[in-house]
């Protein structure tokens, strides 16, 4: 199924691949089967994209792991985190958790992951200048707050490293206050919607671009009404000929979940696109 997806989104035009990501479900697995998912996607991608690998961990050790096994199996990049379930960890403690991986790596390109929602911290502006300070391979920042401010801030502040944004309704927000690019959940199902955004935007369309951010907000609006990965999954199994599921604590759709998403997929006519690929 990883396969398939991968390269159903590299044929839709994808600029790239976040594997074992947040939107992944890489909390529900244990180490071993997130390497396997790093190297599948590697292997899969067949390096007509990069393949950036997610390296969350409370602890730094696991995350250097994670992070060397993706660039011995040839990934672009991978991304850290702050460590979640830590109250309010001090800064220093931040700089020495980011130091120990970024010293043992010091080539392999390094994303840092702002994610106050699920760690409940925010990576400080002073924390990150302090780290590029003396890790050179830190090459970008992704933006999960979900704050257009948050989102501004970095990208005024740290001009010379890439910044993400890792919301999809805020893909054209990022665009217009020079962030390089998005890491989007629903790019994984319809890649179409985000690639409009960037497209339009890059060839100066900037009103139509605006037109595309709405309507890939209305598509995340419908699908709010169920549970985003179950629904995602849900989707793609129309894609793929096959189904998949989610793990505990995440609830799968139930019949009725189902039918009333296939209703809505018929309805805005969002059934047609999936039924463009052939698996």
């Amino acid at each position: 199924m990883l396969e398939k997806q991968i390269d159903y989104i590299i044929t839709k035009g994808v600029h790239g691949i976040v594997a074992a990501g947040i939107n992944g479900e890489f909390s529900s697995m244990d180490l071993a089967e997130r390497k396997k998912v790093i190297e599948v996607s590697v292997e899969a991608a067949k390096n007509r994209v990069p393949v950036i690998a997610g390296a969350y961990s409370t602890s730094w050790k696991e995350s250097l792991e994670l992070v060397k096994f993706s660039e011995e199996k040839g990934a672009s990049a991978a991304i850290i985190t702050t460590p979640f379930f830590f109250r309010r960890p001090t800064d220093e403690g931040l700089y020495q958790y980011f130091s120990k991986i970024l010293s043992k790596v010091k080539k392999f390109p390094i994303i840092l992951c702002n994610v106050p929602i699920y760690s409940l911290i925010e990576l400080k502006h002073e924390l990150i200048e302090s780290l590029l300070l003396k890790h050179k391979n830190i090459v970008g920042i992704k933006d999960l707050s979900g704050k257009p401010d948050s989102i501004t801030a970095y990208a005024g502040v740290f001009e010379d490293i890439s910044v993400l944004i890792g919301s999809d309704r805020l893909v054209f927000h990022g665009l217009n206050v020079r962030c390089d690019g998005a890491v989007s959940a629903i790019t994984s199902i319809f890649p179409e919607y985000v690639l409009k955004i960037y497209n339009v935007y890059k060839e100066g369309n900037v009103d139509q671009a605006w037109i595309e951010q709405e309507a890939l907000t209305g598509i995340r609006s419908l699908l709010k009404r169920f549970p985003s990965r179950a629904a995602q999954k849900f989707i793609f199994s129309k894609i793929a000929g096959e189904e998949s599921y989610v793990r505990a604590p995440l609830r799968n759709l139930s019949q009725e979940d189902k039918d009333n998403l296939q209703f809505i997929l018929e309805e805005h006519g969002l059934l047609s696109l999936t039924q463009t690929a052939t698996m």
